[in-house]
């Protein structure tokens, strides 16, 4: 990122969380957020978000309400009037909590669930005179997820293909109508014997989205079937994989 060099010599960066862990978060600059993840539905069309300046200065933060979509791998973002969250901008003193409102401001999907983020983003203070060093800039989405009116249920269907002699691309659509947060990968040897390889993959499938990995193996491609093992939200999913040849 270029240095903005009208505020002699500082540094200012802009540092995105994607927010997926469970509990609260603490940024560095100390501003917490809690929840993480919001679930709104036609019985339960609003939520309450706390943010706390557990620092020693003065914070002013701006909210942006974006909405969320997929198409392939990749993730679309766009600004919504679907939902709603106030105050959309504040001031906290060290130590302070403030209470941010979200609301639906549309009727939720027949069969889909629908997926929203809203970013929480520090305003930047004036610099001082002759500073030096590093700004920092926080800026936190929080996903929020709108349940349809129909049940709401994920869905992921698998592929291994080959890819050269020692390593394997796997694919996942998500095939049902409600997301699905994945958070490791690990391929065995049919049998469930031999740990080829494994990977962290923290992230979200979006109803209808796919995305790939590239695995490398230890010891190169085995014989027979594979079993992968997929940590997500619900607990851990085991398949078993016919080997595809592209």
């Amino acid at each position: 990122m270029k240095p903005y060099r009208s505020i002699s010599n500082a540094i200012r960066f802009v540092v995105t969380f994607a927010l997926l862990a469970w509990g609260g978060a603490t940024a560095a600059t100390g501003l917490g957020v809690t929840p993480i993840r919001i679930h709104l539905s036609e019985a339960t069309p609003t939520a309450a978000l706390t943010l706390e300046n557990n620092g020693s200065n003065t914070t002013v933060v701006q909210l942006q309400l974006m909405k969320w979509d997929a198409a392939g791998a990749d993730d679309h973002y766009r600004p919504t009037y679907e939902i709603v969250a106030t105050p959309p901008i504040a001031t906290l003193q060290p130590g302070q909590t403030q209470i941010v409102r979200v609301g639906l401001s549309r009727d939720v999907d027949a069969g889909k669930e629908l997926a929203y983020r809203l970013y929480i983003e520090e305003v930047p203070a004036p610099p001082q005179q002759h500073q030096q060093g590093l700004q920092v800039t926080l800026r936190i989405g929080v996903p929020i997820f709108i349940a349809p009116k129909i049940t709401a249920q994920p869905g992921l269907e698998w592929r291994a293909v080959r890819n050269g002699p020692d390593s394997v691309v796997l694919h996942a659509t998500n095939v049902g109508n409600a997301h699905l947060r994945l958070m490791g990968l690990k391929l065995r040897s049919e049998g469930a014997d031999r740990l080829l390889a494994e990977r962290q993959v923290v992230g979200y499938l979006l109803a209808g989205q796919s995305r790939q990995w590239l695995m490398q193996l230890k010891g190169g491609l085995p014989s027979g079937r594979l079993r992968l093992s997929a940590a997500t939200d619900p607990g851990v999913a085991d398949v078993d994989l016919e080997l595809e040849t592209p």
